[in-house]
């Protein structure tokens, strides 16, 4: 009866500490419906461009559905802000970086792992194709990024995956220094020039020509600035977070940052803009660092609403195994093609029933991969915190 007490205590105590890391800050419901938005935008992308032929897009729609990739790039925003947002509340452990780390590994490695597992048997058993061991390598160490020519990576879209981690890696350095606005846009323009020189010596580096388009395309360093703008957008926001209001004046301001993501967005879709930063990829970043800071102070029920928020709880998933489901779906997409006249409500047919199936699937990976597998995380942590706090008494 004592032992079963003793451990009951220690159970009990895990959890308090557990539940301390978990809400010491509270969720952005904005930050999740982006990212349900984001994950949407890559599946319309997709599921255009993977059946081939393509599906046919009505005209008014091709500019944007042909634009569905930069859904990463707000993904790298979204997720910028969310590591500024609650890397407060992990300096305020004990070990900080353990606690940091321990959380991305857990909540990204498990179901990437399950996802890169799947991804050999469908290549072998579909398309006769087997992995060597030095590229499954790659993948599980997360170092793909840094291979020339296998940055893409045989997880389809899982590109994503290797540029995160990397920056997930370096991001408590980052932290450390990128304190102030002043600091973010100053990171921002650092990574911005070190790209540019990047693009002026990679000739001269003895790399294919396969390898070298690899680099421009994937190689992390490429894609930094977005993660930078994600900086800006929460320490321009940081009084308001803190203060958790909002005034009229602030949701006015809110509403004109997202109307004004909105015309950059059809300004670049439509070659409007100038090409100052050395790449027009860059302007996305832009578009959606305004698009973040307008839902923050002005959450739009359109935009931010039930099924958005979920499409966002659900979107690491959803983005890892759409492709998949998009490839096994294009009879279907066939079918309703030849069924439906119009090209509009066909491909809204296609893009319900993808979303549909993808979500289902998406929603029991999350329920068994992901949601399990943080929590062992920070079950780890906290057996790890425990276990440190006699020795710091000690001391």
């Amino acid at each position: 009866m004592n032992r079963l007490s003793v451990a009951e205590a220690q159970r009990i105590e895990l959890d308090s500490v557990e539940e301390r890391v978990v809400t010491s800050r509270p969720r952005l419901d904005f930050l999740d419906a982006l990212r349900g938005l984001a994950a949407s935008y890559v599946v319309l992308y997709h599921m255009v461009l993977l059946p081939m032929p393509n599906l046919p897009v009505p005209p008014w729609l091709a500019a944007f559905a042909g634009n569905g990739g930069s859904g990463v790039t707000l993904f790298f925003v979204a997720s910028t802000f969310s590591l500024f947002y609650t890397m407060p509340s992990r300096l305020k452990e004990p070990t900080p970086r353990i606690s940091f780390y321990l959380h991305r590994l857990f909540r990204i490695a498990p179901l990437f792992y399950a996802v890169v597992l799947a991804s050999m048997l469908r290549d072998y058993l579909v398309f006769g194709v087997s992995h060597s061991g030095w590229e499954v390598a790659g993948m599980v160490t997360f170092i793909f990024n840094l291979i020339p020519g296998h940055q893409e990576s045989f997880v389809w879209a899982g590109w994503t995956i290797g540029v995160e981690m990397l920056f997930y890696a370096a991001f408590p350095a980052i932290y450390a220094r990128v304190r102030t606005i002043y600091g973010a846009i100053a990171f921002f323009l650092v990574t911005l020039i070190a790209w540019n020189v990047v693009i002026v010596f990679l000739p001269m580096v003895p790399l294919s020509d396969v390898q070298r388009a690899s680099v421009l395309q994937w190689f992390v360093l490429r894609h930094l600035p977005i993660f930078a703008i994600g900086g800006i957008c929460f320490y321009a926001l940081q009084t308001h977070l803190k203060s958790g209001s909002r005034s009229q004046s602030q949701a006015s301001l809110g509403a004109m940052l997202v109307l004004l993501a909105m015309f950059l967005y059809m300004a670049l879709l439509s070659s409007w803009l100038p090409n100052i930063f050395g790449a027009q990829y860059y302007w996305q970043g832009v578009v959606y660092g305004l698009a973040v800071c307008g839902l923050c102070l002005w959450p739009w029920s359109l935009l931010v609403n039930r099924l958005t928020m979920f499409l966002g709880k659900i979107s690491y998933s959803l983005y890892l195994i759409h492709p998949t489901v998009i490839y096994f779906l294009t009879p279907a997409y066939r079918n309703i093609y030849s069924h439906v006249p119009r090209a509009s409500l066909a491909l809204a047919a296609c893009l319900a029933l993808t979303l549909a199936v993808a979500s289902l699937i998406s929603y029991v990976t999350y329920r068994l991969v992901e949601e399990p597998s943080i929590k062992v995380g920070r079950r780890l942590y906290a057996r790890f915190r425990n276990q440190q706090s006699p020795k710091a008494s000690a001391a």
